[in-house]
C-alpha cells in the first residue's frame, strides 16, 4: 500500500501556475501503463555515497513511494490537453449535425423523401410502420447530444499551447525530509566561489540530481533546471518550517 505524500501547500508551484497553462483534467487517464519503480542495491549504495548518509530500510522505503508519486506526475503532465478536447467535440458537433439532417425527411409533395416518407408502412418489414417515429426521436436524441457536447466545449479553459510548468517542489521538499531524516543537511545554493550562477556543490544537490536522474521519464526538467527548482523548493521549505514553529 502506498503511503500517503503530504499535502500541497500553498506556497506551492502549482500555487504559482500561470493562466496560460491549463491544468490537468482529472480524473486523469493515460495510455502509459504504471511499472514499479525499483532501485537496486548499487544504486542506493551510490545514492548513499553522494549525499554521505546512510539510508535505513524505512528511508529507502519512503524514496520509493516518493519515485512512483513523481513519476505519476510527469504522466499527468503529459494527459490530453482543452485543445485536444475541443477538437474530438467538434468532431462529434459535426457528425451528429450531419446525422440530425439525415434524419429530416422532406415533405414536399412529388419529392423523394415524402414517397420515402410514405413507403416503409406497406413494407413487410418488422416494425416498419415505426420507423418514422424512431427516425423523429433519433433526431431528438442527436440534437440533444450535440447541444450538450456544445456546452461542454464552452466549459473548456483557454489553451494557448504553452508547455505545462513542472509541479515537483512538494516532491522535492519530501525529498529534503527524508535527506534529513538520513543525517544529512539539505542545502542548495548559488556557489560564490565557482562561475557566476553556478550551484555549490552540497551533498544534498549531489543526492536530489542523482535521485531525480533514476527516475524513469523522458521530458524531465535539465540539470540547471533542476538546481533552480531544488533551490526554490528549499526556501519555501525554510519558510514552512519557521511559520510551523510560531
Amino acid at each position: 500500500m502506498r503511503r500517503a505524500m503530504p499535502k500541497k501547500s500553498r506556497a506551492s508551484s502549482s500555487g504559482r501556475r500561470g493562466a496560460s497553462a491549463p491544468p490537468p483534467f482529472f480524473p486523469v487517464a493515460t495510455s502509459v501503463p504504471r511499472e514499479e519503480f525499483k532501485i537496486d542495491d548499487v544504486q542506493f549504495t551510490q545514492l548513499e555515497k553522494s549525499g554521505n548518509i546512510k539510508l535505513s530500510e524505512s528511508q529507502r522505503a519512503k524514496l520509493l513511494t516518493l519515485a512512483e508519486f513523481w513519476i505519476d506526475d510527469f504522466r499527468v503532465r503529459h494527459t490530453a490537453r482543452p485543445k485536444q478536447f475541443a477538437q474530438r467535440f467538434d468532431k462529434m458537433i459535426t457528425a451528429f449535425a450531419q446525422a440530425e439532417e439525415a434524419c429530416q425527411l422532406n415533405e414536399r409533395v412529388g419529392s423523394l423523401d415524402r414517397h420515402l416518407f410514405h413507403w416503409p408502412i406497406e413494407t413487410p418489414v418488422k416494425d416498419a410502420n415505426l420507423f418514422l417515429d424512431a427516425l423523429a426521436a433519433l433526431e431528438f436524441q442527436l440534437k440533444s447530444a450535440r447541444e450538450k457536447v456544445v456546452a461542454l466545449k464552452d466549459r473548456l479553459p483557454p489553451d494557448p499551447g504553452r508547455q505545462r510548468p513542472f509541479d515537483d517542489e512538494r516532491r522535492i521538499i519530501f525529498l529534503a525530509d527524508i535527506f534529513q531524516e538520513a543525517g544529512g543537511k539539505p542545502k542548495a545554493y548559488l556557489s560564490e566561489y565557482v562561475q557566476l550562477g553556478s550551484m555549490a556543490d552540497t551533498p544534498f544537490r549531489a543526492f536530489a540530481q542523482y535521485f531525480y536522474a533514476l527516475l524513469p521519464a523522458v521530458d524531465k526538467r535539465d540539470p540547471g533546471g533542476f538546481d533552480k527548482a531544488l533551490r526554490l523548493a528549499l526556501k519555501t521549505r525554510r519558510a514552512q518550517r519557521r511559520t510551523r514553529s510560531r
